[in-house]
């Protein structure tokens, strides 16, 4: 949404010839409606005066009143002593808001004609993004999922350590690095890894990535070929299927329980899968971790096949109950046969866009080519500064914080629920994470999202996230960004939305 010290002062305003036979008040009122609607007059745009606009096209200055009232009343337009008038921020019309007009002409449109028709474009056609396409919301709305509080980041040690690495003696870190990711960055993952997740791993057998994505991605391309089989959580993270959708691999919908990944159901489905994508510590979207039996099983199954897992740790650092879970590459037989992938999106702030692999020994040289191949290495600068926020201990000591914080967040959230939503959504408790899945009473999932979003609150429906595996309805919730006051009020205004009336 453009604001009203960004949209234009509209000076010349062409709107065509007035049609015969019709009024022309009804012509200049649908002419500056069609031209708000296309995006022509964006959102907060100064519109010329009644008496400017009479004289541009010959009218009465009552006629151009006239139309500029109808417009006002309807909400295309606002007017505020001493602002003019000018465009509505806020349109009655929904999904309309700029939008460019769309070809008017009796054919396909040339750009859709000419699009290519290769695999990736087949795959994706159709899907719903997994990530935004549009720009996303500057501050996320109650309860926007998958968001982590950057209000919380320190920003002023991030800083300074950025200063620091661009004084003249230190600019060789704008020179670049090497492929794998800068050495000092590598070590301090490496040592995260060991105390936090349980995992020896070496240096130079973690990679740096721009994202987990990324990570998939690439390991999606080395190691499968098409109609090459991969087990996939049911239900799970959108994007990972999609990857492999668009990769061309047979998607094996792996159903989850209270224990995780049914283990049992993968082998009687697809034994001969050569990849499993899995997160264990707190899975995706459901919440809960992967069991020690089914954990053993999944890497005896890997082991005797061949088959690699594909570990995604997206957010376990953030556990609310006991110590974290041991990471699955911890245990026998991890070390040859788990890619685990992490991010510091969810740790630190989403743009910072640095994640990392710690890979099978066998797998960190092809890994390297095809990362320097494709992307070359993430920002070097950018690792610079957060191998010396680990080292100086910030990292530690922002993420002891934030799970705090986040902890007394999940408390509120659940209080909230049991006070405003009895009846209406089951939420469990919260022991880890970012979000949470509330199962919805007696209300399928459209008409709740629908009812949510008109009232400013943001919820994904867990059927996004669904396979071939039937799931109840429910709702996937984000917490963290929100203070306590916040997550009450806005829960309030959910539980109005949904249909109950607050006492």
């Amino acid at each position: 949404m453009i604001s009203e010290k960004q949209a234009p002062l509209v000076w010349s305003l062409p709107l065509g010839t007035p049609a015969a036979g019709i009024g022309l008040q009804r012509w200049l009122y649908d002419a500056l409606r069609q031209a708000i609607l296309s995006g022509r007059l964006p959102t907060g745009a100064m519109l010329p005066g009644t008496r400017a606009l009479a004289l541009q096209y010959g009218l009465a200055r009552g006629t151009v009143q006239a139309a500029y009232d109808q417009l006002l009343s309807e909400g295309y337009l606002a007017a505020r002593p001493g602002s003019g008038t000018r465009v509505s921020l806020a349109l009655p019309e929904t999904g309309m808001r700029n939008a460019a007009p769309a070809p008017r002409t009796g054919r396909r449109p040339a750009a859709a004609a000419a699009a290519p028709a290769g695999a990736w474009i087949e795959r994706l056609a159709g899907s719903e993004p997994a990530f935004p396409l549009a720009d996303r919301l500057a501050v996320p709305q109650p309860f926007m999922p998958h968001r982590c509080d950057v209000a919380g980041f320190p920003i002023d040690v991030w800083r300074r350590l950025h200063v620091r690495h661009l004084r003249p003696s230190r600019l060789v870190a704008l020179e670049g690095t090497a492929a794998g990711g800068l050495p000092a960055l590598r070590q301090a993952i490496a040592n995260h890894l060991a105390i936090a997740r349980g995992v020896a791993v070496a240096p130079a057998q973690i990679v740096l990535v721009g994202s987990v994505q990324q990570a998939l991605d690439l390991c999606l391309r080395l190691l499968l070929s098409p109609g090459d089989t991969v087990w996939m959580e049911d239900p799970g993270y959108m994007g990972a299927r999609q990857l492999m959708q668009a990769g061309g691999a047979r998607v094996v919908d792996v159903p989850v329980d209270a224990n995780g990944l049914r283990v049992a159901d993968g082998l009687r489905l697809a034994p001969s899968a050569r990849l499993a994508y899995v997160t264990p510590s707190r899975q995706a979207p459901l919440g809960m971790a992967l069991s020690p039996e089914r954990r053993l099983a999944l890497l005896q199954w890997a082991v005797r096949q061949g088959a690699y897992i594909f570990e995604d740790d997206y957010d376990s650092d953030y556990r609310f109950v006991a110590r974290p879970i041991p990471a699955l590459k911890s245990l026998a037989g991890g070390d040859t046969q788990v890619i685990l992938a992490g991010t510091f999106s969810k740790l630190l702030f989403p743009d910072l866009r640095l994640a990392y692999v710690a890979l099978p020994p066998q797998l960190v040289e092809p890994f390297t080519r095809a990362a320097s191949l494709t992307s070359r290495h993430p920002n070097g600068l950018a690792q610079a500064v957060l191998a010396d926020f680990m080292a100086e201990g910030h990292f530690d000591r922002h993420v002891r914080r934030m799970r705090k914080i986040y902890a007394g967040r999940a408390q509120a959230f659940e209080q909230a629920a049991r006070t405003h939503w009895r009846g209406l959504i089951e939420v469990p408790a919260i022991q880890a994470g970012l979000d949470i899945v509330g199962r919805l009473n007696g209300m399928d999932e459209a008409t709740a999202t629908r009812r949510l979003a008109a009232a400013g609150i943001t919820a994904f429906a867990l059927g996004r996230y669904r396979g071939s595996q039937w799931i109840s309805p429910g709702l996937v919730m984000g917490f963290a960004p929100f203070d306590e006051a916040q997550i009450d009020a806005s829960a309030a205004i959910m539980a109005k939305a949904l249909g109950r009336r607050e006492p």
